[in-house]
């Protein structure tokens, strides 16, 4: 029985085949040379490219992932403001659409995931999944526009600590009895949104300030529901005034976002939402300017927050980009009666050596 063992030490980068089983050494010939005709062979198939339903679709698995979802349009539309000059790609999973970029945080590069998670905590839910079996992110942040409540002014923004879901309750002949959940953010989001806050740094992307005034950071709870409230005597804002009192805004995704994040474990979750009316003085023609002011701020808050973090599993001082090549040859080998193996240099001046049982094969 013979056996043989093939080492090939690239002393170019070039891809190896090794669909053809005749036991023939393959390699591009010069340029120009003359081809001579091959007998036709049977080849396997290429792999099929990814679908939508697979895992890994973020540019570079040597970086983290952040996602940031946006419930509305004109919340996704102030956030890709905010990020001039970024080349995107696009993906897709079950319909969801992401859109894919790069940032360059303090301790290295991420790679931000951004989409439009559509209205109600359900659909916020549904696009938190997806985005969890798509890419296994780091970080999922909620970013929109929110009700403010207590001392909130409108440009505000939320770095909510909690989230309440308002609605769960058991409705009775004598009474409605409330039955109130809460989901916390993560305790290292929660801690780096106040040094973000400090450092007061997220404002520079906003550019030169406008005719508003100087927007605060309430780190503060949310209330989060179905309905949308636009008036401070309403049953809905009485329920909320009586059961969730401290909570510094209302939305109608944040619970949902939450819930999909909580429940699939390891990954840092936060809702963060920009003020842009307070209940009383909503309406359309105000929505107009309001929302997008409001949207901005707290784009410009979650970014700011994904530059402050560190990469998980990231040793200190590695350098940024694809991982090193492993030191020392790579083999390749077949072993065994009738084995046989194909080594392949392709390309404008490919080549490398394969020693084949002492004896030494230049391609």
């Amino acid at each position: 029985m013979k056996q043989y063992v093939l080492a090939h030490q690239h002393t170019t980068p070039s891809p190896v085949h090794l669909g053809d089983r005749r036991g023939h050494l393959a390699a591009q010939p010069p340029q120009g040379a003359a081809v001579p005709p091959r007998r036709a062979t049977s080849t396997p198939h290429p792999p099929p490219l990814p679908s939508d339903s697979e895992p890994a679709l973020h540019p570079s698995p040597q970086r983290p992932v952040a996602v940031l979802g946006m419930p509305l349009p004109v919340e996704y539309e102030a956030v890709l403001s905010l990020l001039p000059g970024h080349t995107f790609t696009e993906r897709t999973v079950r319909g969801t659409v992401f859109k894919l970029t790069e940032l360059q945080g303090r301790h290295g590069a991420w790679t931000l995931a951004l989409t439009m998670t559509g209205r109600q905590n359900e659909a916020a839910a549904v696009a938190v999944e997806r985005a969890v079996a798509a890419f296994d992110p780091q970080v999922i942040l909620l970013v929109g526009v929110a009700g403010g409540r207590r001392d909130a002014a409108v440009g505000d923004v939320i770095a909510a600590t909690e989230v309440y879901g308002y609605e769960a309750g058991e409705d009775t002949d004598a009474d409605y009895l409330s039955r109130i959940k809460t989901l916390q953010a993560t305790h290292l989001l929660l801690q780096q949104a106040h040094q973000v806050d400090v450092e007061d740094a997220w404002r520079e992307r906003l550019g030169p300030a406008g005719d508003g005034p100087r927007p605060r950071v309430h780190h503060r709870p949310i209330a989060a529901g179905s309905k949308v409230i636009t008036g401070v005597r309403s049953g809905t804002a009485a329920l909320i005034d009586r059961h969730c009192g401290d909570a510094q805004g209302i939305d109608m995704e944040g619970f949902g976002a939450l819930a999909a994040a909580w429940r699939t474990g390891g990954v840092e979750a936060m809702v963060i939402r920009g003020v842009s009316d307070l209940l009383a003085d909503k309406d359309k023609a105000a929505d107009r300017h309001r929302q997008p002011r409001a949207a901005r701020h707290a784009g410009a808050f979650a970014l700011a927050l994904v530059e402050r973090l560190e990469p998980r599993g990231r040793p200190d001082g590695a350098p940024d980009g694809p991982a090193p090549e492993p030191e020392g040859a790579r083999y390749i080998g077949a072993v065994g009666q009738g084995a046989t193996a194909i080594i392949a240099a392709f390309g404008d001046g490919a080549h490398g050596t394969v020693n084949l049982d002492r004896a030494t094969t230049d391609l």
